[in-house]
């Protein structure tokens, strides 16, 4: 069973040797079915890899929402999107390195990661995060590093939890603290689904913070695959500033469009 606690083993290693393997045993990139090559990560070939859509920089700026056009900002300091004007949220800022949309690469890599147990390609894209959000959000502005928890039973399920892995990666490569139990998720919540509200219903006072010592008087970042609606975001920087933390923020690998 994989753990998320065990580091990456000299991944450019283990793809350079699979690729080799691959020479003799052929086996298709799991994403478009050709055959995987020199350039793989993990499960996916060197051109899907290169095709993984990125999010913009430019958006909203609170939730990072990509505007069409630089017209649509112009002329706003703070410009924010439909949803955050509407929204009260909890956390400060969220960001997201990548775009989760129908057909895309990127979708299909997280849920080959999620379902498919593929964790070697869960470390690359851990990597992919922890450099290229910086782009989009000043880490290491930030105190610690929350990962979104799962359930006890999902995990132990699953065997990993795909955010605590992101989240590691985003404090080896600035530095920073990983409170990985800084938060518990108190029940088994079904998949998230639904409209927002719906979404929000689900999750709500579905997160907990333990040891309060170590959230009082933080700057938290907290870390996720995902970012939907913002409805789970939202329910655990609740929980993290009821507890005392002074702000939340949030990065994603990905961000649903």
């Amino acid at each position: 069973m994989p753990s998320a606690e065990m580091p990456s083993i000299r991944p450019a290693l283990s793809d350079l040797a699979a690729g080799i393997l691959h020479l003799i045993f052929p086996s298709p990139c799991e994403v478009c079915g050709r055959p995987l090559d020199l350039a793989r990560r993990g499960a996916l070939c060197g051109s899907c890899w290169a095709a993984l859509e990125r999010m913009p920089r430019a958006g909203c700026q609170r939730c990072g929402w990509p505007f069409p056009a630089e017209a649509a900002v112009r002329g706003a300091e703070r410009p924010l999107c439909q949803r955050c004007r509407e929204t009260r949220d909890h956390f400060e800022v969220a960001r997201a390195a990548l775009r989760y949309r129908e057909g895309g690469v990127a979708r299909a890599a997280i849920l080959l990661c999620k379902h498919g147990g593929r964790v070697d390609l869960l470390h690359h894209l851990a990597r992919l995060l922890a450099v290229e959000g910086a782009a989009h959000l000043a880490v290491r502005d930030w105190d610690a590093v929350v990962p979104v928890p799962l359930h006890w039973r999902r995990r132990w399920r699953r065997g990993f939890n795909q955010a605590e892995v992101l989240a590691l990666a985003v404090g080896r490569q600035h530095g920073l603290a990983v409170l990985s139990r800084g938060l518990t998720r108190t029940r088994a919540t079904p998949p998230q689904q639904g409209n927002e509200a719906s979404r929000r219903r689900n999750v709500r006072d579905a997160f907990v913070v333990r040891r309060v010592a170590r959230i009082a008087g933080k700057r938290l970042l907290l870390v996720d695959d995902v970012f939907t609606t913002g409805a789970t975001a939202n329910a655990c920087a609740a929980a993290l500033l009821d507890a005392g933390a002074c702000a939340v923020g949030v990065l994603t690998l990905a961000r649903v469009e």
